[in-house]
């Protein structure tokens, strides 16, 4: 690759934070990893394990020096924290997130970038339900997709550098329009946490009697199908309100779909309901297809 981070700042070092250091630095592509979070706990843990290189409780300090600053924090995090470290960037310092969420955080975070210092916003979709830098791994980024989501300013030799970070790590990356990012992936990603969530509650809520029955015989498909109602609460909470339009959006048109189906089955169609199944299965038959050509599966 033809780039070297001589320092990379990472504010929040958590699962995606900690997987890109460790990808980098695994590839010689960076010089010294510093690592900024709240906990002394998390800190303590990246040490360990060699995710980082210095701690620090700081944002300012975190950034002082910085080729490359990766803001991993929470969505609703993300605009503060540039907002209390951008004076303390050096000239030609680069900034990107990895938010889920894009439209106001990219528009405030360019707006906040004095001349010399630029902004790239970024989103790599490869979360796991399990969070924290303990959890992060190196190879957590291979054959997944990252989407950057650049403005009309945009400085296009750092998202350049961005991307070819990104592609450093076995993503393929994408551009997109971040309005439009925003409108994908609360169909894409959004709806399907909360309707996990959703579920859950929906059966906790149950009879007492008739609730111990539905989780004591729960079987394979609960479990796959709820396993996303296991990811961190803050993070879905912070996503539902800064993408709260597009997701709205998309319930009351999952609302609707759902309610088609209860019609079909309340009056008994079968023809209706085996086409609504089958329609299902074709879909997410071709999407899976697709995402195993992405990750080369097809040739393995």
């Amino acid at each position: 690759m033809s780039f070297f981070i001589k320092r990379l700042a990472i504010i929040g070092v958590g699962l995606i934070g900690g997987s890109l250091a460790q990808s980098l630095r695994e590839q010689d592509l960076v010089g010294e990893i510093v690592g900024m979070a709240r906990s002394a706990n998390t800190l303590e843990t990246a040490l360990q394990m060699k995710v980082i290189d210095r701690a620090t409780h700081s944002l300012t300090e975190a950034v002082e020096g910085a080729t490359l600053v990766v803001v991993a924090t929470p969505v609703c995090s993300i605009v503060p924290s540039v907002q209390q470290f951008v004076p303390f960037l050096s000239k030609g310092a680069v900034v990107t997130d990895v938010g889920s969420v894009k439209g106001n955080i990219v528009h405030a975070c360019d707006a906040l970038m004095p001349e010399g210092i630029h902004f790239v916003g970024g989103h790599p979709i490869a979360g796991r339900e399990r969070a924290g830098v303990a959890a992060s791994f190196a190879s957590l980024f291979q054959g997944s997709r990252t989407i950057l989501t650049p403005s009309p300013t945009t400085h296009l030799p750092s998202m350049e550098l961005v991307r070819l970070v990104w592609e450093s790590t076995g993503s393929k990356v994408e551009t997109m329009e971040p309005a439009h990012h925003d409108q994908v992936l609360a169909a894409t990603s959004h709806l399907p946490h909360l309707m996990a969530y959703s579920l859950v509650n929906t059966l906790s809520d149950l009879e007492e009697d008739l609730r111990s029955e539905v989780f004591r015989y729960a079987a394979g498909g609960f479990r796959d199908f709820t396993r996303i109602a296991s990811s961190d609460p803050t993070m879905w909470r912070d996503i539902c309100l800064e993408n709260k339009n597009a997701i709205i959006g998309i319930i009351d048109r999952y609302i609707a779909t759902a309610n088609h189906l209860k019609e079909f089955i309340g009056r008994s169609d079968a023809e209706a309901m085996f086409d609504f199944f089958s329609r299902s299965k074709t879909t997410r038959d071709r999407v899976l297809a697709e995402n195993k050509n992405l990750r080369g599966d097809a040739q393995r």
